[in-house]
């Protein structure tokens, strides 16, 4: 079974635009080519472009505009999820890479005669999780690909693929939106997404920002506030925490220790308060000294982001993992504690 990750309805968004007139500029000429890397942040879209260009090229009254009609059976196969011609390939349920064995079924149905006498496309989701053996064996496929064959691979790590599949796909770059576009573009779907605070949480990217509309960010707040007064006040320890953040959402909550230690070294340089504090306009959790240790901290936030990726590509054991980031997190701040207990005697 080759499509083992959910097919994505096509939808062109504003900050597409740029990648849109790319593609439409090379079918025009008729210089699609066979393999495109499609490079972009996670929540920018890359999944609902490539359902889009799949639509279009499977259109049954696809033109020079190179667009889908929406109506003709290929449209409508799409729209069902179930068109023959098109592949999507992801992870296999409970595991983090897409397989060699998937790969070659891959290649293996791109290589065959269409069902419908048109193209045949696959769209590979996350590309950089392939393994190392899935990889290499999709180069045959990209040096001598079958007539009327798209690969479309999707990644927001382009350096995580071997060189060799890099250079022989046509890469399409997908810019995060401005600020006000991306917020603008969030009040017309959801005004309570249209949130700065949210929005920076997503990375600028408004479809992560878009997912965490529902009160999802804002609990996390609290529960990231809570734990970190919690910790630093005594009433934990690192174990408990680290079990805690590890059952759910811990990349979510890594994303947000980055921001929050981000904010609190800036604001130690800037001196202001204000800049101390993730979200911003919150009230600092923790209110730090001016003794704070900032190049302490950033190795911190380096190390957070490290940790990150490592999670992302292996079965590493978090708790463990996360237990050694809050004890090196607590010896960066122990100036902190200091003067807190010091406070509180007085």
């Amino acid at each position: 079974m080759t499509e083992t990750t959910s097919p994505v309805l096509p939808r062109l968004l504003p900050w597409h635009e740029s990648a849109v007139a790319q593609l439409r500029a090379a079918w025009t000429a008729n210089r699609l080519p066979h393999a495109l890397l499609v490079m972009g942040a996670d929540g920018l879209g890359k999944r609902e472009l490539a359902a889009w260009l799949s639509c279009a090229v499977l259109c049954e009254r696809s033109n020079a505009a190179l667009d889908c009609c929406g109506q003709c059976a290929s449209c409508k196969l799409i729209a069902a999820g179930s068109h023959p011609d098109l592949i999507w390939v992801g992870p296999e349920e409970d595991k983090q890479q897409v397989s060699v064995d998937q790969i070659r079924a891959t290649c293996e149905r791109l290589s065959k005669t269409s069902y419908r006498q048109g193209y045949k496309v696959a769209i590979v989701y996350p590309a950089h999780q392939m393994t190392v053996n899935a990889a290499n064996s999709l180069l045959k496929t990209l040096e001598e690909p079958a007539p009327q064959s798209l690969l479309i691979l999707l990644t927001s790590q382009p350096s995580g693929l071997p060189p060799t599949v890099r250079s022989r796909c046509q890469q399409i770059a997908i810019h995060r939106p401005t600020t006000q576009q991306a917020l603008d573009w969030l009040r017309s779907e959801a005004p309570a997404a249209a949130s700065p605070a949210l929005l920076e949480f997503a990375g600028g990217a408004p479809l992560r920002a878009l997912e965490y509309a529902d009160g999802r960010f804002e609990t996390l707040d609290r529960e990231m506030q809570r734990s970190l007064a919690e910790l630093l006040a005594g009433q934990t320890d690192v174990t408990q925490v680290a079990a805690a953040w590890a059952k759910e959402g811990l990349q979510d909550r890594l994303t947000w220790l980055d921001l929050w230690l981000t904010s609190a070294a800036r604001g130690a340089i800037a001196g202001s308060a204000d800049l101390v504090t993730f979200p911003p306009g919150r009230a600092p959790l923790p209110s730090f000294p001016r003794t704070l240790n900032i190049s302490g901290v950033y190795s911190m936030v380096d190390r957070v982001r490290a940790l990150k990726a490592q999670l992302a590509r292996t079965a590493l054991q978090r708790e463990l993992a996360l237990e050694s980031w809050l004890v090196a997190l607590m010896q960066c701040l122990a100036p902190l504690k200091t003067a807190q207990a010091g406070a509180s005697r007085a």
